[in-house]
């Protein structure tokens, strides 16, 4: 058996940015996140913010890009999720950090040659501190590593189940309650461009440069993919996304549930890596939504599925994301 490539206790070296408008600005033009209380002191603090403050999406970036700093082309991200359980305010100091919690073959019936190979797994508790040392954005990831096989599409996830939790509230009507298991329309992006993704990559690992294999066709033929591909947390719907949970059966008429939106989180496990050249397409299903009593009010925890495949008809990403509204 090889050496394994994984070690438990293992921490990859911390990604560190300093951030502020220069680095939300930047994410905004590849994301279409342009929101006013991303930008703007004013607009946050009208929503009851201290003051402008950064993208959840931009620290999922940074938590990625100090999964793909540490593992180059030996392995490739199978599974991450995170909470966001602080602000990011302008300048703060984040640093990513991560550690192995173990190492597990893939089947145990492929043990004996799962080591070093593309068998073998790598379970890994990340997060993002702030100079305080607040843990703002806790998380978790598997990771695989790369070996001399076939690359093998994961199985897709069974459809997650509402918790059954859902009932009236200030916000929250029996409108909305039965909307769960609903669909939005099927939306397709634009083909994948180099340039998109090099523009996507120059924005997320700003101001240092992003590793050559996502912008040098060359660097990247010799990789494990024999050419470039996307990193796992590029968005090709990012100019083309129908801003979701919209529609008046959202809230009770009259109130403001909706005017003030959070990124709560997500979960995803990666497939086919994406291509330039591809074209993904994408379904979405509402899964739950519950109303909770906060420190701020009455606040709609809203959940939603999303399923990616490419032009082949191969898993792309089956993601699910809770969306923050009151």
């Amino acid at each position: 058996m090889s050496e394994s490539l994984f070690r438990p206790g293992e921490s990859p070296e911390p990604f560190v940015r300093t951030t502020g408008l220069a680095n939300w600005n930047r994410y905004a033009a590849v994301n279409d996140e342009f929101i006013d209380f991303h930008m703007d002191d004013a607009a946050a603090k009208a929503i009851g913010m201290p003051g402008v403050f950064g993208m959840g999406n931009l620290r999922v970036s940074y938590l990625h890009n100090l999964l793909a700093d540490w593992l180059g082309d030996r392995g490739d991200i199978v599974e991450f999720g995170c909470e966001f359980r602080g602000l990011n305010l302008a300048g703060d100091v984040l640093t990513c950090e991560a550690v192995v919690d173990g190492v597990r073959p893939v089947d145990a019936a492929d043990a004996a040659d799962a080591a070093g190979g593309r068998g073998e797994l790598a379970d890994v508790t990340l997060g993002v501190r702030n100079q305080d040392g607040k843990d703002t954005t806790p998380g978790t990831a598997t990771v695989i590593a790369f070996g001399s096989g076939p690359f093998v599409v994961p199985a897709e996830p069974a459809p997650s189940a509402p918790s059954g939790r859902a009932a009236p509230g200030t916000y929250l009507t029996g409108a909305t309650i039965e909307r769960i298991g609903a669909t939005m329309p099927v939306v397709t992006a634009p083909a994948v461009g180099a340039n998109d993704i090099a523009r996507w990559v120059t924005a997320t690992w700003w101001p240092k440069r992003p590793p050559r294999r996502f912008v040098d066709a060359a660097v990247a033929a010799d990789g494990p993919w024999g050419g470039p591909v996307a990193p796992r947390d590029f968005d090709p719907f990012a100019w083309t996304r129908r801003r979701p949970i919209g529609g008046d059966w959202l809230w009770a008429p009259g109130l403001a549930a909706g005017t003030r939106v959070l990124n709560g989180g997500q979960r995803n496990r990666y497939g086919a890596p994406i291509r330039p050249g591809d074209v993904v397409t994408a379904t979405q299903r509402f899964v739950d939504v519950v109303e909770r009593e906060t420190s701020r009010g009455p606040m709609v925890f809203f959940t939603s599925e999303s399923r990616w495949t490419n032009q082949d008809g191969a898993m792309v990403r089956v993601g699910e994301a809770t969306t923050i509204y009151w």
